[in-house]
């Protein structure tokens, strides 16, 4: 992978979890349709996730790795290689009651992509660039 392509990583994981600190994630999520499209070399979503997970996992603070930090992330990057990635929340109940939130990625159809875990517990209520419900 390149310099300038590892750069890129890097630069979005210290930039976009900032931004979801200080503004509504409604605002940051709107900003993945404007996202310009790079010229050059795609590389395979795999990697880039691979790359992306690990650099949240070592951060500190409001860089650490969360479910809707690595999905923004994810987002960010994969747009830029020109490819329809979209952050999709959903939300169950647990055992004991309480509401339990997840956000995770869909792109090209597949949903849930690049997961780690199984997201079909979860009902999703809407995608980031759709204001209805998604439906997996």
């Amino acid at each position: 992978m390149r310099f300038a392509r590892k750069a890129e990583i890097v630069l979005a994981c210290a930039v976009v979890p900032c931004a979801l600190e200080v503004l509504p994630a409604s605002t940051v999520l709107r900003w993945l349709d404007r996202v310009p499209h790079r010229r050059g070399q795609a590389f395979g979503p795999s990697r880039i996730a691979h790359h992306v997970d690990r650099l949240l996992m070592r951060a500190p603070w409001i860089w650490h790795y969360t479910c809707l930090r690595r999905a923004t992330v994810l987002a960010f990057l994969l747009r830029r290689d020109g490819r329809d990635a979209d952050v999709v929340f959903g939300a169950r109940r647990r055992v004991d009651g309480r509401l339990e939130a997840h956000a995770w990625l869909r792109c090209g159809g597949e949903d849930p992509f690049l997961e780690h875990g199984d997201v079909r517990s979860y009902e999703p209520l809407r995608t980031s660039s759709h204001q209805k419900p998604h439906e997996p």
